[in-house]
């Protein structure tokens, strides 16, 4: 049994849906690559043949991914997520190796404290993905039943697997653009809310 007020609350949900993933349903190639040229990037990695060099790396990694998830935002947190996980798609696409030297100091048997700040930066994002992702569950934008920092973590290790594809066997961008979409496509709509 519906009323009035379902229907519009499942009107309104269906249209922040269709406006969140449009552009990646109906994207070609020229758009998806126009979208990542588009990005201002004024990214120059420090060396990292140094013990320093790696801590600056890192450091400036931090900088450049907190500023895709802003604290305390106001507007609307599903398109703030959205906007977040598209900046580090795009950073991604024009720098693959950054992501990849992360994860393989991350991995590697060697310094703990560089594996110790790669763990916090990681720690830093989920934390602010999933404040992003807990004022939609306020709003009940999103499932009620989901857990705001669990959900951050598996959008960061979707990303990661990305990069793991990718790296293993290295595409063109365009497959990365286009393989990423998909993913947060699909990670959107687990997030939905069902409609009854």
């Amino acid at each position: 049994m519906t009323d009035d007020s379902m229907n519009r609350f499942e009107q309104e949900h269906l249209k922040r849906w269709w406006e969140t993933t449009r552009h990646y349903l109906f994207a070609d190639m020229k758009s998806l690559l126009g979208t990542a040229a588009a990005a201002e990037d004024r990214w120059s990695p420090p060396q990292t043949d140094s013990r320093g060099g790696r801590k600056r790396f890192i450091a400036r990694v931090r900088g450049r991914l907190l500023r895709s998830v802003k604290r305390g935002g106001k507007g609307d947190p599903l398109w703030e997520l959205e906007s977040a996980f598209q900046q580090q798609i795009t950073f991604i696409a024009k720098h693959p190796d950054v992501p990849w030297r992360l994860l393989s100091w991350l991995t590697k048997e060697g310094d703990p404290s560089l594996q110790r700040r790669v763990r916090m930066l990681i720690d830093y994002y989920v934390a602010r993905l999933a404040q992003i992702i807990a004022r939609a569950k306020q709003q009940g934008l999103v499932r009620a039943d989901i857990k705001p920092h669990a959900v951050a973590i598996s959008l960061v290790g979707v990303i990661q697997g990305l990069v793991l594809r990718t790296h293993a066997a290295p595409h063109p961008r365009e497959w990365f653009l286009r393989e990423s979409a998909e993913a947060f496509a699909l990670y959107r709509a687990a997030l939905a809310v069902p409609s009854k």
